[in-house]
């Protein structure tokens, strides 16, 4: 069993690293980092500087997967009709100077750009530039990046050169803007930790969440509302499968006779109807009726019962409907085979072979059901935790959703296949205990 153990471990590690990746591609590709920027601010105008202050402070401004060493270390946008900026040089090196092009068609327009230094002898700039430093740009042109160097001084101890940027359009804009970056020396292993991949994916896999957009400590948010979600889902959990188990073993029992079919058709009705009914149903008549438990609210210790017994309590009832019927069938099966009718045979009590022969065997389908609902242990219920307002995962998550913290949810999403793929192998090894014949090879 151990070695069988150790290799379902090993099979789950490109698992939840495929998971990893799909869900970076899912945040980061079809959703760009400026994209974040703008949604997270919640307004319609967002400027570029407001865009790349966002990004820096969230780590957003990194490259996807590899660093080659470029900073952006000036920035200067159009708020006049002619701007002139002077930025100091780091030193000697690479440099970039990215001209962005307009946001609209209809606001392109022609431009220069004028690029000098304190030190002319020692720049040395593309062949788009004239002698003097100068570049015009025609109207409609897409974005530019141009490369240009800053050659070591002759003389040592010489002043770092000054960098002098001009920007002249026509009507100026905020989209208006030319960007100054550096190339510096970096490590090897720091280009490829030093990216957005890296400090936003590889590290979840080593449960290292990060701090979400509004810079709460995500691991400190889990440790503290993963609480209040086992509370209610562990005996959600054990509450439930119990339920079903009794009423789906009293149908197959009596199955055919009236009680069989009218239970049937009560578990289709409870099915047919929506949790959300469930949930303000027993809040009107358990809260404001009967004022037996709190509307909502949660309060650790002891006095967390009476307000975990309503939506534990709603929960068992909006799911026996489909527990019930799924249980059946497998009852019903169970107790057609050979050894159950052999056991009749010897003149063993029906109940002795439904409850003890049958529901021994037809426990390795239900506990492959069961497993899908491990990951909500941790994860919590979005709805129970809304509704009666619980400070859990699933309302951990839910506010995520609603606040745009793409943080917090790529962690929930990354713990949720974890947490799924721990189940897996927590149903396998339970195999063994209920049927002997089951060999973990």
């Amino acid at each position: 069993m151990t070695a069988y153990i150790i290799r379902r471990c090993l099979y789950a590690i490109p698992t939840l690293v495929g998971v990893n990746v799909i869900v970076f591609a899912l945040f980061f590709f079809v959703n760009s980092p400026d994209e974040m920027a703008r949604e997270h601010s919640g307004r319609k105008r967002v400027t570029p500087d407001q865009i790349d202050l966002w990004k820096r402070q969230h780590s957003l401004d990194l490259p996807y997967f590899y660093n080659s060493g470029w900073r952006r270390i000036a920035s200067l946008t159009a708020v006049e009709q002619e701007n002139k900026a002077e930025f100091a040089a780091p030193g000697a090196g690479e440099y970039a100077l990215m001209v962005e092009a307009p946001g609209a068609a209809k606001e392109a327009q022609e431009r220069t750009v004028r690029l000098s230094c304190s030190t002319p002898q020692r720049l040395v700039l593309p062949p788009e530039f004239d002698a003097g430093g100068k570049l015009t740009l025609p109207a409609g042109h897409e974005s530019r990046r141009l490369q240009f160097r800053i050659t070591p001084a002759e003389q040592a101890g010489a002043e770092a050169p000054r960098l002098a940027v001009e920007l002249n359009v026509q009507e100026p804009a905020p989209i208006h803007r030319v960007l100054l970056e550096c190339k510096g020396a970096i490590p090897f292993w720091s280009r490829f930790t030093q990216t957005i991949f890296y400090q936003r994916s590889v590290k979840m896999l080593f449960f290292s969440y990060g701090k979400s957009d509004d810079g709460k400590d995500i691991a400190a948010e889990i440790s503290n509302r993963m609480w209040p979600s086992l509370a209610i889902a562990i005996p959600l959990l054990i509450l439930g499968l119990i339920v079903d188990v009794f009423f789906s073993m009293l149908s197959a029992f009596y199955r055919g006779t009236y009680l069989d079919r009218w239970g049937v058709v009560l578990c289709v009705v409870l099915m047919s109807i929506s949790g959300l009914f469930y949930i303000m149903s027993g809040q009107v008549l358990f809260s404001k009726i009967l004022c037996l438990v709190p509307i909502s609210g949660y309060e650790y210790g002891a006095d967390a019962l009476k307000f975990i017994a309503l939506p534990v309590f709603i929960a068992v009832i909006s799911g026996i409907g489909g527990g019930v019927r799924f249980n059946r069938t497998i009852f019903l099966e169970e107790i057609n085979k050979d050894y159950v009718r052999t056991a009749r045979a010897k003149g063993m009590p029906e109940r002795r072979v439904l409850f003890i022969h049958a529901l021994k065997n037809a426990m390795l389908p239900i506990l492959t059901g069961v497993v899908a609902g491990l990951p909500l242990l941790f994860t919590g219920d979005l709805l129970l935790e809304s509704f009666f307002a619980i400070p859990g995962m699933g309302s951990f998550t839910i506010d995520a959703l609603q606040r745009q913290d793409f943080a917090v949810v790529q962690a929930m999403v990354c713990l949720g296949s974890f947490l799924y793929v721990v189940g897996l192998v927590l149903t396998d090894i339970s195999y063994t205990l209920f049927d002997p014949r089951v060999r973990l090879e």
